[in-house]
């Protein structure tokens, strides 16, 4: 059985005759008739009988098409894919990006460059504590979108492309609050909560210096999900990304912090980050590119 004898079972089978079939794959009837009683013959198998002037399946045919149609498929899908590889375009790019980034845009440009290269793998991974940044120095990712300081330079040679800004504030549940109605003025009415940090701080901060004192009890995460969702719960006060809780500033359950004298504000950038000796592919430089017009977009 071969894929032209099945090409021409699945033609006659889908237009009902074979003068039909012989005119749409540019073959003679008699090239057809010889194909389906060979194709017949080899299966022991009845697939076609005549009703009147017209072709139709038996049985076994009809169960015999669905098998047949789907390896006409597979072999077109194997020629795309041949013809992908034969292009040159990457079979995999690893975007790696951090959970402070805006991910509502990253994912748009990956939806975006999936739909243009459908047979490049896209790896999509989130990092925390400047992972992503890592994972490139490692070898692991082929760009990342990272918070970005200009000492970064130090560990390697870096191109980089203006994604997306973001403000870390200090916040708190409501429920948290001794009195729940009264916006903390002093730092010392937040005294009987823990202070929620990440394990490692992305900006050097003196809190000594900002609040007068550093709290004895804190709790230390290595995830911005697991600190809100601690935030939520009631389990302290601490640092978060405003855009991470917009909505819950908008509702009134989370309370942004506003110390007298005091300001806890710290603003950063995010980039979007390759290794400068990176060669990006054609799906590689397509993802680069988009990633920087979403952010325009949204700039």
């Amino acid at each position: 059985m071969t894929l032209d004898q099945i090409k021409m079972f699945v033609t006659v089978a889908q237009l009902g005759s074979i003068a039909a079939a012989a005119q749409s794959l540019c073959k003679t009837q008699s090239a057809i008739s010889i194909s389906l009683k060979r194709l017949q013959e080899e299966l022991k198998l009845e697939l076609l009988h005549r009703e009147q002037y017209r072709l139709s399946l038996t049985q076994a045919g009809h169960k015999l098409l669905r098998h047949c149609e789907f390896l006409l498929k597979q072999q077109l899908n194997i020629q795309t894919i041949a013809q992908h590889l034969n292009s040159g375009l990457e079979t995999k790019i690893h975007i790696v990006y951090e959970a402070i980034c805006h991910s509502e845009l990253i994912f748009s440009a990956i939806t975006e460059v999936q739909k243009s290269y459908p047979l490049t793998e896209l790896y999509v991974s989130s990092e925390n504590n400047l992972g992503a940044i890592k994972s490139l120095i490692e070898g692991r990712g082929d760009m990342a979108i990272s918070p970005w300081m200009d000492r970064f330079h130090e560990l390697a040679d870096f191109d980089t492309l203006p994604f997306s800004r973001f403000k870390i504030i200090t916040a708190v549940h409501k429920k948290a609050l001794l009195r729940p109605n009264l916006m903390p003025t002093s730092v010392s009415e937040l005294e009987h909560l823990p202070l929620l940090m990440p394990q490692t701080m992305l900006f050097q901060l003196d809190l000594e210096r900002l609040f007068g004192f550093v709290s004895p009890s804190q709790i230390r995460t290595n995830d911005l999900w697991a600190q809100k969702a601690m935030l939520m719960n009631g389990a302290g006060w601490g640092y978060i990304p405003k855009h991470l809780i917009e909505n819950e500033l908008f509702s009134g359950e989370l309370i942004e912090l506003k110390m007298q004298q005091v300001s806890f504000d710290a603003y950063g950038e995010n980039r979007i980050v390759k290794l400068t000796n990176q060669n990006l592919g054609v799906a590689g430089n397509a993802m680069w590119q988009t990633l920087a017009k979403v952010a325009d977009k949204a700039a």
